[in-house]
């Protein structure tokens, strides 16, 4: 059952939430706690995009990973 503080609709999926399916994706990851937030940031936009602000959330999704793309240094972008 979707609560808006716990479990908000948005971030429900086919029996997974947003919050479970990111604590997976960036299990083991070694990076700073700077682009663990944006990566996370990023990623729960475009989880929730077609549920909750549409086309807004893309734009803010892909800010999120411009940011994050900025933190990097050379050799990790070219990679």
């Amino acid at each position: 059952m979707s609560d808006p503080v716990t479990a908000p609709a948005h971030y429900e999926g086919s029996g997974v939430e947003c919050k479970d399916a990111m604590k997976s994706m960036m299990h083991g990851a070694d990076v700073a706690p700077s682009q663990a937030y944006w990566w996370g940031c990023a990623f729960k936009y475009v989880w929730r995009w077609p549920r909750k602000n549409g086309a807004e959330d893309i734009k803010k999704a892909i800010t999120c990973l411009e940011l994050l793309l900025g933190s990097l240094d050379d050799k990790e972008v070219k990679r």
